[in-house]
């Protein structure tokens, strides 16, 4: 009874499919139609879209546990506990992609001096987003909504009138402004492999020498905001101490010009006012030496920390002019959009008569 129940479900699913592909056999001029629709869409797609080029640059940090150590090492032997760990900076890479995002950071990529493949603009980064970058109907129309939206808004709500500015203030970002800094922070991918530590940043753009120069220049900025991040404190210690050595430099040399003078004037005098006296001076003398001779020492590994703390870079892919486009091919376009119009045909063909019943009978059971 059980096999004979699964033999007509088989038999009837059978049925169900060979009617499903005689429907679509049935309506394959309709679906040829509808796929070359789809296909001369994606011809005028695939030839409105200007091209664009992705150029990575790919770095590894040093790993910095054996100089941790190292400075640790180095500072136990003259008493000095600088309290670093090796795995302190572990977390660092990871901020990078924060960085790149960041407000700051990305308007000052806006000064980047800029040149197309053809070289026949050199200019900011800005001034080639404003007055240069290759435009098509296609941007226009992408940038229409927002247009209406921001027409209406001044229709209905009243804002301050906003001196009009062609400069670039990163205090003070208009709307135009502000949508360039998201197009730029779109066009910026970084990635950070956890385990390696390895970084690819990648840039995106129309042109295959911007695409290279921003990747170059960005790059290069992440490396020194990293550095100065992590060598902050190490560097205002080494300051600081660099200044209290100073200072007990020149005591010291007021203490030994004292104490040089004294014995000169006082050669072959002998009292008991004189001996304390160089005893004193002397005593003075070689506590500014100790002082002075300590403070020297912290300096010295002051300087060897800021070393450490100081993070080195190895390129392993560095940033070049590409020579192929990374967009989707105008022939891989095409075909992509006439499968689609042909796939949307089909489900249309399949979904149409059941949606009609479904339809049909939800009127039938209203009436």
């Amino acid at each position: 009874m059980n096999a004979n129940m699964e033999e007509k479900k088989a038999l009837i699913k059978e049925a169900d499919l060979l009617k499903m592909i005689s429907n679509v056999i049935k309506k394959w001029k309709f679906v040829v139609v509808v796929a070359c629709c789809f296909a001369l869409l994606g011809i005028i797609i695939a030839f409105s879209t200007p091209k664009s080029y992705t150029v990575a640059v790919v770095v590894a940090p040093e790993a910095s546990g054996e100089s941790v150590s190292g400075i640790n090492s180095l500072a136990s032997i003259v008493g000095v506990d600088f309290g670093l760990s090796a795995e302190g900076d572990a977390i660092y890479p990871l901020l990078y992609p924060d960085v790149v995002s960041s407000l700051p950071f990305l308007t000052s990529l806006f000064d980047v001096r800029v040149k197309n493949l053809e070289e026949t603009v050199d200019t900011t980064y800005y001034a080639y987003l404003r007055h240069y970058r290759e435009r098509t109907w296609l941007d226009y129309v992408k940038m229409f909504p927002s247009r209406v939206m921001n027409s209406v808004k001044r229709i209905f709500i009243s804002s301050p009138d906003v001196p009009v500015s062609h400069s670039f203030n990163p205090y003070m970002l208009s709307e135009k402004q502000m949508g360039m800094v998201e197009n730029l922070n779109s066009a910026i991918s970084v990635f950070v492999d956890k385990k390696t530590n390895v970084t690819t940043l990648s840039f995106t753009d129309r042109d295959s020498r911007v695409a290279a120069t921003m990747a170059d220049t960005i790059m290069n900025r992440l490396q020194r905001e990293i550095t100065l991040y992590r060598t902050k404190k190490a560097i205002d210690d080494c300051a600081y101490i660099e200044r209290m050595c100073s200072e007990a430099k020149d005591s010291l040399d007021v203490s030994q010009k004292r104490y040089a003078d004294f014995i000169t004037h006082n050669r072959n005098i002998r009292n008991e006012y004189v001996i304390a006296e160089k005893e004193r001076l002397e005593a003075d003398k070689n506590l500014k030496t100790a002082l002075y001779t300590q403070w020297a020492q912290q300096y010295l590994l002051a300087k060897a920390k800021v070393k450490e703390k100081t993070p080195v870079f190895v390129t392993l892919e560095p940033a070049t002019i590409p020579v192929k486009a990374s967009s989707m091919g105008r022939l891989a376009k095409i075909v992509l959009y006439t499968i689609i119009g042909a796939v949307l045909a089909v489900l249309y063909v399949l979904a149409k008569d059941s949606v009609l019943k479904s339809w049909h009978k939800i009127i039938g059971t209203s009436k």
